[in-house]
């Protein structure tokens, strides 16, 4: 493996932001560290990206993301949240 992203669909409970409740979700997307810088994630990223828009009616992505990812994220429109999201770990 050179690099991978993986994508899924989650139902969740509508709301007004997003009427339909289905979101997509992005795994941390990986890149072999000696593979790194070389457009790979990029290209999944985009892949990955291109199939929620044309073949899911996704229409909200989250992910995941290291400080490491930020600026590919960001290049491809991702920005960080409004509010934060609390986490209870049990």
């Amino acid at each position: 493996m050179v690099a991978r992203a993986v994508g899924a669909c989650d139902a969740h409970a509508p709301g007004p932001a997003n009427p339909g409740g289905l979101h997509g979700r992005i795994s941390p997307v990986a890149t072999d560290p000696r593979r790194r810088r070389r457009g790979h994630a990029g290209a999944c990223l985009d892949a990955l990206l291109t199939w929620f828009r044309e073949e899911t009616p996704v229409r909200v992505v989250y992910l995941n993301a290291t400080a490491n990812g930020a600026g590919l994220y960001e290049s491809f429109g991702f920005a960080p949240p409004r509010r934060p999201a609390p986490r209870l770990r049990t």
